[in-house]
């Protein structure tokens, strides 16, 4: 599970909120502009017990529960997920995240990528029953959406 309750960054000036944003270290106060992190804590998790499409919405919620058999949960598109961001913050920006937990019941899920949406070396496409493992998705461009996921 993601903690969300030690997350600073390096500023000094750490709010702890529902969604945070953050700078890297030393940028605040120099007109740089933060990366916002959608990783809102209190959140109902989502959950799925069929094979479909987890959306941006859903994924914002911090942890989908996977508790159908043996099926694909597809990630939103880019497209998506860019539009989400722009309707409930500022804004995309490349560099925006959401980050989020997707556990397995008896049965372990494999994971699609929708359009737009490319895998980092090394990220899982199916999850182990019994088993959690955390996902973030990070904005790469905004005028032709696309992301990068990372787990």
């Amino acid at each position: 599970m993601v903690d969300t309750s030690r997350r600073i960054d390096l500023s000094g000036s750490d709010v702890i909120v529902n969604s945070i944003g953050f700078s890297t270290a030393g940028s605040v106060g120099q007109g740089g502009a933060g990366n916002l992190v959608l990783d809102t804590t209190g959140t109902t998790p989502t959950l799925i017990t069929a094979t479909g499409t987890l959306t941006a919405a859903q994924m914002a919620a911090g942890m989908a529960c996977y508790t159908g058999g043996a099926g694909t949960v597809t990630f939103d598109s880019a497209t998506n997920i860019v539009a989400y961001f722009n309707s409930k913050y500022s804004g995309a920006q490349i560099g925006n995240i959401i980050q989020f937990d997707v556990t397995a019941a008896a049965t372990g899920p494999t994971i699609a990528l929708g359009a737009g949406n490319t895998a980092a070396t090394g990220t899982v496409s199916t999850l182990a029953a019994n088993s959690q493992r955390t996902f973030i998705i990070q904005i790469t461009n905004v005028a032709t959406p696309a992301c990068t996921v990372y787990s």
